[in-house]
């Protein structure tokens, strides 16, 4: 009966490491092939208990979440890529938290970028780019990545516009402004591939949403011809007695407030009872309350019901049903990532 691996070193043991730095340790090559270890790449060994870094999970979020499986893929294949390589693309926008459509949100591959001139990566599970040169970088969390705006640039050539508008408005929530994303694209100029989107999509971002259903939400208010809403501002008391909430979506003219919630809404008795009594509050001063959920996007007759009564609420006329035709095909993102 085989006995237990021998233990890796206490420097080894809670990480990724190259085969060069373990046999450097004292490890032989058939330690290397123990069946503890995983071989996430060529050169790279890791305890298989030990390949997922949890601090990065999203609370609410699958234990083993996708940001917390690039971000532990990405410290291993950065033992092995080349020193003037960056991490960009779909992979940097995971590691930045930079939301993307569940078809875009994968581990393998990697998208791993170097200057023009320079080989491309060629490893199983990356997919190499070059043009590191005209982008910005950052380093986050040890790890060399395209910066958040150069990497919403890149993302021009993946999404559809409504997923641009999502991922630029969580970029200019923390940056606490569309400038660095226009700035990007300004200096990107017409090189950009994906530009008609990007610039349709940045005129649509917006600094103040809290998550991507948020902007979804206006996004769905906006396309079936409802005046759009301030994010996430201050509703104060008419008798100027005081605050009364913080509104996702906020009509002043016309006294509404919608709010979306999110599963955590539902998550305890506490949350339940602070959102009823918020919407008591606010509906005593005489604004109309409106809640929505995810099902209120994809349930058709919910969502149709939704427009109808804050069309109503708002004094618009005709809500159309439809998205506007200069709106439809181009707005959604249609390709896939892999």
């Amino acid at each position: 009966m085989p006995g237990r691996p021998t233990p890796l070193p206490a420097d080894l043991a809670g990480r990724a490491f190259s085969t060069t730095e373990a046999l450097s340790a004292g490890l032989t090559h058939g330690r290397l092939r123990g069946g503890d270890l995983e071989r996430p790449f060529h050169g790279v060994r890791r305890l298989a208990t030990t390949t997922r870094d949890l601090s990065l999970r999203d609370p609410g979020a699958p234990v083993l979440d996708v940001r917390a499986q690039v971000q532990a893929d990405a410290w291993a294949a950065a033992l092995v890529l080349p020193d003037d390589a960056a991490y960009s693309h779909c992979t940097a926008a995971l590691l930045h938290g930079i939301p993307l459509p569940r078809s875009h949100e994968h581990v393998r591959p990697l998208h791993v970028m170097r200057p023009t001139g320079r080989n491309p990566v060629d490893r199983p599970g990356v997919r190499p780019h070059l043009g590191l040169q005209s982008r910005h970088l950052v380093v986050v969390r040890g790890l060399r990545l395209v910066s958040m705006a150069d990497t919403w640039v890149d993302l021009g050539s993946l999404l559809g516009v409504e997923d641009l508008v999502v991922a630029g408005d969580r970029v200019a929530r923390l940056t606490g402004s569309t400038e660095p994303l226009r700035a990007a694209l300004d200096r990107r100029g017409r090189g950009a591939r994906g530009v008609r989107g990007l610039r349709e999509a940045l005129a649509w971002v917006r600094v103040g949403a809290d998550s991507a259903m948020e902007t979804r939400s206006r996004l769905l208010f906006c396309r079936h011809g409802l005046p759009e809403p301030e994010v996430n501002v201050a509703v104060m008391a008419a008798d100027g007695s005081g605050f009364l909430c913080r509104g996702d979506f906020v009509w002043r003219e016309r006294n509404v407030v919608a709010e979306y919630q999110g599963a955590h809404h539902f998550g305890s008795f506490r949350r339940g009872d602070d959102d009823i009594s918020r919407r008591l509050l606010v509906e005593d001063d005489g604004w109309k309350y409106v809640e929505l959920t995810r099902s209120d996007h994809t349930n058709p007759a919910r969502r149709h019901a939704l427009l109808r009564r804050l069309a109503a609420y708002l004094g618009v006329e005709v809500v159309a049903d439809r998205p506007h035709p200069a709106w439809t095909g181009r707005f959604a993102t249609t390709s896939t990532c892999g």
